[in-house]
């Protein structure tokens, strides 16, 4: 069995995509002269199948994996493959089902934005090999060690990547992570590029699921009306004639569909924790709600007929969930005209135009604050407590453009809504609107 270097790169999916063909040019190059006697090969992929297929070629050729570099676009849980407009990722899960043919002391180099983050952690433990990614923003520079602009229309090298010369895909700051002073370093060349950083497989620091904090969470949205925003939309999204069968994914301890009960006909909650659960089958029992159910789901499968229920709602859990294996369910189990709800928080930085909105959101945030202080105080005891933070870290909030591409290329017509505005996050909204069954949207895989 061979050794071999394999390099897959997009040109599609965002800005700059034709220049990563050059990029994987100079990197094949590179490698050749690192490694005369090894196989090198660099392929062009634009989907979740291309890239299945070709770790297939490389089992079914008899080669073995030495390297494997991903060069392109990232989104934070990893590669993003296809275009703006019907973006696809592979899903946690989905990585989670892939054989790839790694040799012993193999490594993965993820060549994109942010990947050092969350994905490149996660890819080394699910794989056993060691991998890299880059914390900050990538750029594309005609030099490795800091940034040095190609410049527009100068000569057969300008944007439309068609030029000869070697080209290389680097993270440094910019303006998008430190501002005009970060851009500024980066243009005159005085920013080094930034070392990727390197990940043994290795076992997660703590639990990454919600059971050790479930009991302070619970007591933070003892009632989730508390998400005062989140909940009006809800309310005013949420059919009231006939009675719907609402699906809660991510129910948590079951705050949601507990407020919901009076106006509901049959209401079920799934999550991933089981002591979340215990949490809301045990509220339902106190507060007899016979016709609301809780149980554990562990991936993306829904253990539910077709046509099951009316609505399916995500509040504050779609960031964590499978999205395309899960959307193929989510439209199995929806009855005719039935309909998805998704209220999530999202990161992006504040834009100078939002600030009359922020300057409100904040305001509202105080209020509520006054006038619920055991909700203060149980909130800070949540964000405060070590559990918290190795949750968040291992389950990260996606990108605002992320989830809106997502949802808005799933659902054409349909637009995501901006609820509150904060510094760095936000909490955006999402109607699906009446959904008729038997159609899907288009990916390749699975």
């Amino acid at each position: 069995m061979s050794t071999l270097t394999w390099i897959g790169y997009t040109t599609l999916y965002r800005e700059g995509g034709p220049k990563f063909a050059r990029v994987a040019a100079t990197m094949e190059a590179d490698r050749r002269a690192a490694h005369p006697d090894r196989l090198v090969r660099s392929e062009r992929l634009e989907s979740k199948l291309d890239f299945v297929r070709a770790m297939e070629r490389v089992r079914d050729e008899g080669h073995a994996l030495g390297e494997l570099h991903f060069i392109g676009h990232s989104g934070m849980y990893g590669p993003m493959f296809r275009t703006t407009s019907m973006p696809e990722q592979f899903s946690p899960h989905e990585w989670r089902n892939l054989k790839l043919p790694f040799a012993p002391g193999a490594s993965a180099r993820f060549h994109a934005c942010r990947t050092a983050r969350w994905f490149a952690p996660f890819f080394a433990r699910t794989f056993g090999v060691t991998a890299y990614g880059y914390h900050w923003y990538t750029t594309i520079s005609t030099r490795p060690d800091r940034f040095a602009w190609e410049g527009v229309g100068r000569g057969p090298g300008g944007r439309n990547g068609a030029g000869d010369g070697p080209l290389y895909v680097i993270a440094i700051p910019g303006k998008k992570s430190h501002g005009i002073a970060g851009s500024a370093l980066k243009y005159s060349g005085l920013a080094r590029a930034e070392a990727m950083k390197r990940f043994e497989p290795s076992d997660p620091d703590g639990d990454t699921s919600y059971d050790g904090v479930a009991e302070l969470y619970a007591d933070v949205f003892e009632d989730i009306g508390v998400r005062r925003d989140e909940w009006r939309w809800l309310e005013k999204h949420l059919s009231r004639t006939p009675a719907p069968r609402v699906l809660d994914l991510g129910c948590g301890n079951g705050a949601l569909l507990g407020k919901l009960a009076p106006r509901l006909a049959h209401g079920v909650g799934v999550d991933r924790s089981p002591r979340m659960i215990d949490l809301a089958r045990a509220r339902a029992q106190v507060a007899g709600d016979a016709h609301l159910r809780y149980q554990t789901v562990d991936g993306p499968g829904l253990p539910f007929a077709d046509g099951s229920f009316d609505i399916v709602v995500s509040l504050l859990s779609f960031r964590y969930l499978d999205w395309d294996p899960i959307m193929n369910e989510i439209r199995r189990v929806l009855a005719p005209r039935g309909r998805l709800l998704v209220v999530d928080m999202v990161t992006v930085p504040l834009r100078a135009r939002e600030l009359p909105r922020f300057a409100r959101s904040k305001a509202r945030q105080l209020v509520e604050h006054l006038r619920l202080p055991s909700f203060r105080q149980a909130l800070r005891k949540l964000v405060g407590d070590p559990r918290w933070r190795v949750m968040l870290k291992h389950n990260p909030i996606r990108s605002d453009h992320e989830l809106r591409w997502y949802l808005e290329s799933r659902f054409p017509g349909r637009r995501v809504e901006l609820l509150t505005v904060g510094w760095n996050t936000r909490v955006v909204a999402f109607d699906s609107g009446p959904l008729e069954p038997g159609w899907v949207p288009p990916q390749s895989y699975p």
